[in-house]
C-alpha cells in the first residue's frame, strides 16, 4: 500500500497488515511481523491480529472478559492485540510457516491448530483442508 493510497481503496487485509506493521508491544514487533508476511505471502490466504475475550464461565453473560480491550484503548491509537492468526491453504503451509517464524525470530508462542472440527467451527466452514497457526505475544 502506498502513501498515496486512499483508505477507501484497500482491501480489509490491506488493514488488517496495516494494524499488524503499526503494532509494537513487549517482543512483538510488527514491522519485523509484516515484512516476513509480505516476503512469504504465498503462504497463507488471510492473518488477523486480534484479541479473543476469555468466558467467565462461573458468571456467564453475552460480552466476554477483555474482548472489547481493544475499544477501549482505540482513543489512544493502541490496537491492543496480542494473536496472530494465520489462515493458510492446507496444513503444510501452516508447517512451512511455522518454521519461518522460528527462523526469523518472530518471538511469541506459536501454535498449529490441528484439529479440523474446531477449525472448521471457528471459522464457520466445513469439509476445508485449512491451516491455522497463531502466535501469541504475553
Amino acid at each position: 500500500m502506498s502513501d498515496a493510497t486512499l483508505l477507501y481503496d484497500v482491501t480489509v487485509q490491506e488493514i488488517q497488515l496495516e494494524l499488524i506493521r503499526r503494532t509494537t508491544f513487549n517482543n512483538f514487533y510488527g514491522e519485523k511481523v509484516f515484512a516476513s508476511l509480505l516476503k512469504h505471502r504465498q503462504l497463507w490466504q488471510a492473518v488477523l491480529l486480534d484479541r479473543t475475550g476469555v468466558a467467565n464461565y462461573s458468571k456467564p453473560k453475552h460480552l466476554l472478559m477483555c474482548g472489547l480491550i481493544k475499544l477501549r484503548d482505540l482513543p489512544d491509537n493502541i490496537w491492543n492485540a496480542d494473536n496472530l492468526f494465520v489462515l493458510t491453504h492446507n496444513r503444510q503451509g501452516a508447517e512451512q510457516l511455522k518454521d519461518i517464524i522460528a527462523a526469523e525470530e518472530w518471538g511469541g508462542e506459536t501454535k498449529i491448530h490441528d484439529d479440523l472440527e474446531e477449525t472448521a467451527m471457528a471459522l464457520g466452514t466445513g469439509r476445508q483442508q485449512y491451516g491455522l497457526l497463531s502466535i501469541w505475544w504475553d
